[in-house]
């Protein structure tokens, strides 16, 4: 049986994630930034990409690009 990340939750503390966090080689850690980076990334864009508002300034935006202002 072939086992998927997502298949996989563990649940514990805030307190304890950061203590083993604490306990990361520095280029484990440097790996975990960057991953955290790409995620908080994607997370960013869904929430832009739900806001009414935001997409509304988006094709405001783009008109007036097109329309060379």
């Amino acid at each position: 049986m072939e086992i998927n990340e997502r298949d996989i939750q563990i649940k514990m503390p805030f307190s304890t994630l950061t203590r083993l966090m604490e306990r990361l080689r520095p280029e484990d850690t440097l790996r975990l930034r960057e991953w955290l980076d790409e995620k908080l990334a994607e997370y960013e864009d869904e929430l832009m990409l739900a806001n009414p508002r935001i997409m509304a300034e988006i094709r405001e935006a783009r008109m007036e690009y097109e329309a060379g202002e």
